[in-house]
């Protein structure tokens, strides 16, 4: 009876499939990748990654069938469900999503610039580095994580209506339909000889290095997938995570992702050690992927989170943080961790349950301004704020598409600085911001 009421009310109608470009600005064209590095040696254009950035304006696709299980029942069956979902059709195409023909997946947009953009061969996006002792007990290293997120076509009706105009999102609103599904592949430099449970593990070539040895090896260690699923009665939204464990049986390497844990609230009220009831782990990864002295647990007071992922938030608080401008206070995670006689208020202040397209932080700033402003929430989605962000500090550096005055200045975006006329920074000149290339990732970072 349930099942049928939520497929009855929520059900989406047919629609024609429309390239959200066709209504774009003529002179407003997204690249794939980060352009600034150019091809690499020895490949060719036609060898570099193509996002699919087709969003529908509707779409005739079914709720997923999992969508039926209940994952606070059998969290397990629920969580296989969804990455058996996200995995079909397209491991056989290398996740080269638009060669799918079983379902449709789309990209994020405005995720190519700076240093960290999407590099050229798969359009893989830095991430933050690993912590000495992350990712395995007495690893002084530190590693690299390189990823790459999809969005299924329910989903990819809100990033059509965010980016009818490519370079002018429309951020009032964001509200992702039920049946929203998301998948982040993640993939770290280290080797076996690191981090043995990576061995045997699906490898990409990455456009990742410098010259001349730009082209890296990574190995996939992570998995995560979103749902907007509305039985998740606090936050509208169940997040979780897969860890690949080479050491599991079998020789299809697909099948070793063990899952790492389910969560569909902040348990705002549970401070440590508290009892968790809205975060479930694979309590038997304890002591492979944590449980030492330098990583204690996964997510703050035992919630759910990845092993690449920082242990003073959780899957659920960081991705409910997805707004723009980011939180002034909080940015996505906390500042530091708390004590335990901050515990009552951290539990207050950041880990709060946010639902669906709600805001985190109602009153923000823009990045490198004193200006109070009013953000808008992006509905748990870090791939439109990172777009956003990258699209607005693009703006600022006075990049292409916005460096000769052709593309108007986005609403969103915060006025670029002035500039005097005729010099070295005017428009009609050439910005020599431009020249610098990291100016990006350094006005990015004092947010991240």
């Amino acid at each position: 009876m349930k099942l049928r009421f939520l497929f009855a009310l929520l059900s989406i109608s047919a629609g024609l499939i429309v390239s959200f470009q066709q209504a774009a600005h003529a002179a407003c064209v997204v690249p794939s990748y980060n352009q600034k590095r150019g091809i690499p040696p020895g490949f060719s254009e036609a060898q570099g990654f193509k996002g699919r950035f087709d969003f529908p304006a509707s779409t005739s696709e079914p709720l997923p069938a999992f969508l039926s299980i209940d994952f606070t029942q059998d969290w397990r069956a629920y969580i296989q469900a969804v990455l058996d979902y996200s995995l079909e059709g397209n491991i056989a195409v290398d996740f080269n999503v638009a060669n799918n023909n079983t379902r449709n997946w789309y990209h994020a947009l405005w995720m190519h610039p700076g240093n960290s953009g999407r590099e050229f061969l798969h359009g893989l996006t830095k991430e933050r580095a690993t912590d000495p002792e992350q990712l395995a007990e007495g690893v002084t290293k530190s590693f690299d994580t390189w990823a790459v997120g999809f969005y299924n076509a329910l989903g990819a009706t809100t990033f059509a209506k965010v980016w009818s105009d490519p370079c002018s999102p429309k951020i009032d609103d964001i509200y992702f339909p039920v049946g929203t599904t998301s998948f982040k592949l993640l993939f770290t430099t280290a080797t076996a000889a690191d981090i043995p449970y990576v061995a045997g593990a699906p490898e990409w070539e990455g456009d990742i290095g410098r010259a001349p040895n730009r082209i890296g090896k990574l190995r996939l260690y992570q998995i995560d997938i979103a749902v907007r699923d509305p039985r998740s009665l606090q936050t509208g939204w169940v997040f979780g995570t897969f860890v690949y464990q080479g050491s599991e049986p079998g020789t299809d390497p697909w099948k070793k992702l063990v899952p790492v844990g389910l969560s569909w609230g902040n348990d705002r009220f549970v401070p440590p050690p508290g009892q968790l009831r809205q975060n479930v782990l694979n309590e038997t990864l304890e002591g492979k992927i944590y449980g030492w002295n330098a990583r204690k647990e996964l997510g703050w007071g035992g919630r759910l989170n990845g092993p690449a992922d920082n242990q003073i938030s959780s899957c659920m608080s960081c991705h409910g943080s997805a707004q723009y401008p980011r939180s002034d206070d909080f940015g996505n995670l906390p500042r530091q961790p708390a004590t335990p006689i901050d515990y009552q208020r951290r539990l207050l202040e950041y880990f709060r349950d946010v639902f669906a397209g709600g805001v985190f932080d109602g009153e923000s700033r823009y990045f490198g301004t004193q200006t109070a402003v009013l953000a808008r929430p992006l509905d748990y989605s870090l791939q439109l704020q990172a777009g956003i962000e990258r699209m607005c500090a693009t703006v600022t550096a006075r990049e292409a598409p916005f460096n000769d005055g052709t593309v108007p200045i986005p609403p969103v975006c915060p006025a670029p600085p002035a500039v005097v006329a005729g010099g070295p920074e005017s428009l009609s000149a050439g910005p020599a911001l431009a020249d610098r290339e990291d100016t990006i990732d350094a006005l990015l970072e004092p947010i991240r």
